[in-house]
């Protein structure tokens, strides 16, 4: 299977005040739960248009970072904003409007595929939540983007975790949100799913969303990246254009293996010997 090919992007230019805009950003955020602190003090942001990779050993704050984006978790300290209005002046419907979030770890319901779909327009329906035509041609556009128009009918039960996937992009897509969050979106996903997956991701990234995505496959995250974000121990080690992260020698520090390029261009890892 051919892979995709790589990209060399440049470092994000200086933000003036109209780009800072345009960009969700994490000034010194710090939040945690069971009373265990898991971000300390990170800044950092993820711009319109590009694809974010979150990268990082299991426990570094990834997962804890999407939540505090996705509004689910209360930042102890520090403050997210977006499009430069804080997250703690939106209204809960508002943020919905603006942000999608597909969890690691989900509930299997017993729904028919589309009715699970049609919650993506939930937050733009008004009193009564009713589905308007527009709303049913945005829902059946975003099935058909992802492959799931077939499901139509059958329930999400019913469907391997992959499908399911996919059923779950497509509910985000009926959302119409300009930030999509995905932890570790992945997973349950063969091989050629999974490039089909991020080749969407990347696609819906140039549509001036600004997707992050929390991806353990460091190869995935250096090929489709615009920007990758490698953290350790709730901080921020190093962020930039994915040659550049690599480059610096921080992956193999923080996960302390061996980084290496074949010929290709093509990024192998290996344990240390």
């Amino acid at each position: 299977m051919n892979r995709p090919e790589l990209r060399s992007t440049p470092e994000p230019p200086e933000t003036n005040e109209k780009e800072t805009a345009a960009m969700i950003r994490f000034e010194n955020l710090r939040a945690g739960y069971d009373r265990v602190e898991r971000l300390h003090g990170l800044s950092s942001a993820a711009l319109m248009g590009r694809l974010t990779a979150l990268i990082g050993p299991n426990g570094c704050g990834k997962s804890t970072l999407l939540k505090c984006a996705a509004g689910l978790l209360k930042p102890d300290g520090g403050e997210i904003l977006l499009n430069g209005q804080p997250y703690a002046r939106m209204p809960r419907k508002e943020l919905a409007r603006q942000v999608a979030y597909m969890p690691q770890a989900r509930l299997t319901p017993e729904l028919p595929v589309e009715q699970l779909v049609a919650h993506g327009r939930y937050p733009h329906l008004k009193w009564g939540r009713r589905l308007s035509p527009d709303d049913r041609d945005i829902i059946r556009q975003a099935m058909e983007r992802t492959d799931t128009l077939k499901y139509a009918g059958r329930s999400v039960a019913a469907l391997s975790g992959g499908e399911r996937q996919r059923v779950y992009l497509a509910m985000m897509l009926a959302q119409q949100t300009p930030v999509m969050l995905l932890d570790e979106p992945t997973t349950y996903l063969d091989p050629g799913a999974q490039f089909r997956l991020m080749d969407m991701l990347r696609a819906l990234s140039g549509e001036n969303r600004a997707v992050i995505v929390v991806l353990h496959d460091l190869a995935l995250a250096l090929e489709y990246a615009d920007e990758v974000l490698l953290m350790q121990d709730g901080r921020l080690v190093r962020s930039g254009a994915p040659e550049a992260v690599y480059q610096s020698g921080d992956i193999a520090r923080v996960f302390d293996i061996d980084v290496s390029r074949t010929p290709e261009g093509r990024y192998v890892f290996s344990g240390k010997k």
